[in-house]
């Protein structure tokens, strides 16, 4: 089961999935649309885009978690196959991921935060997958940086109609419609690619 947060990320899901069987749920930020099925679960797979924390994780990079933990929790392994096929999925799709640990945040990390948790090892920063450790299902995240330290948006898009509608953040509101919808399709055919292949 591929799990999206927001509608762009759920739509390119939906668009690179098409014909292959995978069930696809748009969970909401924080899964806060998302019941958990009747076991026995499917392996758990989240999609789409993530906040980079290392200065040298630009926009447009791939990352897949090999572990996700809250702010303040330990960290949960992702499962070797899925993170493996995940792998091969970018790099068939012609893009080097970057695998590591991965942040599962309550809100969005901006600022200074982002060297904080960069200096603890983290890559990427998303509010999701730590969500899905307790189901026991397997775990699996693809996440594409949409914002990072030298190009980052600010902390009001938690709202984003508010934010949006903000005269001052107009600048970024056309940055964000030109770069995510792209961005959220590389990480769903990336994604798709991993998971329709044969195991590795």
């Amino acid at each position: 089961m591929v799990l999206a947060a927001t509608a762009l990320e759920w739509r390119a899901a939906r668009h690179a999935l098409a014909g292959t069987g995978i069930r696809l749920v748009r969970g909401g930020v924080g899964l806060r649309r998302w019941e958990a099925p009747s076991p026995p679960l499917p392996a758990l797979i989240t999609c789409g885009l993530a906040g980079g924390l290392r200065p040298d994780l630009a926009p447009g990079t791939v990352v897949i978690a090999d572990s996700v933990a809250f702010e303040d929790g330990e960290r949960v392994t992702c499962d070797p196959a899925w993170r493996a096929r995940l792998v091969a999925g970018s790099r068939a799709c012609g893009q080097e991921p970057v695998v590591g640990p991965m942040l599962t945040a309550r809100r969005l990390i901006v600022g200074d935060a982002r060297r904080t948790w960069a200096d603890k090892g983290f890559l990427a920063a998303e509010m999701e997958t730590a969500l899905l450790a307790s189901t026991g299902a397997p775990l699996g995240s693809l996440r594409v940086v949409l914002d990072a330290p030298g190009r980052e948006v600010s902390a009001g898009w938690s709202r984003p109609a508010l934010t949006a509608a903000d005269p001052r953040r107009w600048s970024e509101t056309l940055w964000l419609a030109m770069r995510a919808p792209g961005l959220a399709g590389l990480a769903a055919r990336c994604m798709a690619a991993g998971l329709t292949m044969a195991a590795v």
